[in-house]
């Protein structure tokens, strides 16, 4: 927060505050991308994401097609994923997660079949629409342009031609996130006058207590 800034501002703490509530949303970015697509390998600070975690057991990878430039979503396949997650039988305890794009898709495929999905309340009071019982949350992370080798994604995003997305399904009885340091802000020892510093930071990590509480639907093409 610099000292013009602070001159220039209604009051410091008006400015203070907009600089904290910015870096918050830069955070909560960030730990939303971490929490579907961290790798440890890849970002030491980070912990392993839902999609990491998840093909990290064969298993729970169902493909959608074994060719790299993916296939269209079929209602068949989610289906597979979602009977392959333990504890499946109890819908109310599953949530699909996917993309806009992902989102779309299923739409599609719900459109074509005539089928209809109905709408839930979540938590926060999040009103989202439904796939056979359970709840489809959308999140910016889930990536539409990841690499797809036939197998499973290698790339998160970045690949130009043969585009791909994915779907997981979670049940919410195996995954959880343990906190053990809650988001803190703390001001740094000043060593200039031109400006003030802060740290914004948290300590935890994401559970996964059961390799099967979750599958992906991988290669689905978005091209």
């Amino acid at each position: 927060v610099t000292r013009k800034l602070q001159a220039t501002g209604q009051s410091y703490g008006d400015v203070l505050a907009g600089e904290i509530s910015g870096r918050t949303g830069d955070f909560s970015e960030s730990f939303e991308n971490a929490l579907i697509q961290g790798d440890t390998a890849a970002v030491a600070l980070q912990f392993d994401g839902l999609i990491t975690l998840t093909q990290a057991n064969a298993g729970q990878i169902v493909l959608q097609t074994t060719a790299a430039a993916g296939d269209s979503l079929t209602l068949e396949k989610l289906d597979e994923t979602i009977d392959v997650v333990k504890g499946a039988a109890a819908r109310s305890d599953l949530v699909i997660l996917a993309s806009f794009k992902g989102r779309r898709l299923l739409n599609a495929a719900l459109q074509a079949q005539q089928q209809f999905n109905d709408m839930v309340e979540i938590g926060a009071g999040f009103r989202v629409r439904t796939y056979d019982g359970i709840p489809i949350v959308t999140s910016t992370e889930v990536p539409d342009d990841s690499t797809f080798d036939g197998a499973s994604i290698t790339g998160m995003t970045g690949e130009p031609t043969n585009p791909t997305t994915c779907v997981l399904v979670v049940n919410t009885r195996f995954v959880s996130i343990h906190e053990l340091t809650s988001l803190t802000v703390m001001p740094l020892a000043k060593r200039s006058s031109q400006f003030d510093e802060f740290d914004l930071f948290w300590d935890g990590a994401l559970v996964l207590k059961n390799t099967r509480g979750t599958a992906i639907l991988v290669g689905i093409s978005t091209s």
